[in-house]
């Protein structure tokens, strides 16, 4: 992992996003699948609060494990800064 500092390291589980606005980030221009969008969990040490991955949404690994039970296929999730 030292070697490789600039990868986006994804650990425990992704969780896929799909788009919401047809024809927009839904299979539009800036579709939000085919972008490989999700929200991972991520090594301890990587910073969080502070734009650092490659488009996707990152989190800590336990948190991860805990919202992956908590949800099902097809759960809307909103993402706001």
């Amino acid at each position: 992992r030292k070697k490789f500092t600039q990868r986006d390291w994804i650990l425990t589980r992704i969780l896929r996003l799909s788009g919401a606005e047809p024809g927009k980030n839904r299979l539009g221009r800036v579709d939000t699948r085919r972008r490989y969008i999700y929200i991972h969990g991520c090594p301890d040490e990587d910073a969080m609060g502070v734009p650092g991955s490659h488009g996707c949404v990152k989190m800590r690994n336990s948190e991860v494990i805990e919202l992956f039970d908590h949800v099902a296929v097809g759960t809307r999730v909103l993402i706001k800064e």
